[in-house]
């Protein structure tokens, strides 16, 4: 039995699916046309944004208004000129490539965000690492993960979701949710609880002890996690 923070209330029985995203790697690299570069991150740009505004529609029709705002936020963010224009600034100023101009900007950004003392400013900094990668992964040609696409009766187990992750989720198909970090007013954790998806999050060391096909039982009232469990702790928790 594996303890964690109650995230979302509500009980889900299903196999889990360990969800992991593909590691980038970036590098400084100069690049001879800033220009050139900067029309690629523009495209790159254009692509995350117009990616981000079907989310937040498809949640509004699925969920809510209410719960698109997340990705609102996230659109708020790709828009805003102070930002896009350090990127620019940054690829013209040190004639570095687009990805590594984003991880340096963007991680500042989410690094100021999460050393302030208010929840919702922390919330940024989650938002902001979430959308580089997702200009990373445009730029380097790296589909991100689709969990929209999971067989019914999975239980996600994952490092983190992220909330564009989470915003792909089908409730139909998705049992629970385990994550190892996370809390109870992360982004991902109110979109579960919108979704009506049990989920456990905080849970340390989750990832390396759960196999992918494992059966699980995630208690998001109690905050536990089972994995294989005894066919005496499947019929309490089906009753």
């Amino acid at each position: 039995m594996f303890k964690g923070t109650s995230a979302s209330a509500g009980i889900g029985i299903g196999k889990a699916v360990i969800v992991e995203e593909a590691e980038l790697v970036i590098t400084r690299n100069e690049v001879a046309d800033a220009e050139g570069e900067i029309q690629r991150f523009k495209g790159a740009l254009e692509k995350t944004i117009a990616a981000t505004q079907k989310m937040a529609d498809d949640l509004a029709s699925r969920v809510g208004e209410k719960e698109a705002e997340i990705m609102q936020g996230h659109l708020m963010l790709l828009n805003d000129p102070m930002l896009t224009n350090e990127i620019e600034n940054a690829i013209t100023g040190d004639n570095v490539c687009s990805e590594f101009a984003i991880e340096t900007v963007c991680t500042m950004y989410a690094d100021m965000f999460a050393s302030m003392g208010d929840e919702l400013m922390q919330q940024r900094a989650t938002d902001m690492r979430d959308i580089k990668v997702r200009l990373q992964q445009v730029l380097q040609g790296v589909k991100p993960v689709d969990i929209a696409a999971l067989p019914e009766g999975s239980v996600i187990v994952a490092k983190d979701l992220t909330p564009s992750m989470t915003a792909g989720i089908n409730p139909a198909n998705v049992a629970g949710i385990v994550t190892e970090m996370g809390g109870r007013t992360s982004h991902s954790a109110i979109l579960a609880r919108a979704l009506e998806i049990p989920a456990v999050v905080a849970v340390p060391g989750i990832l390396g002890q759960v196999e992918d096909g494992a059966e699980m039982i995630v208690d998001g009232s109690e905050g536990v996690v089972l994995a294989a469990p005894s066919e005496e702790e499947k019929a309490e928790y089906t009753a």
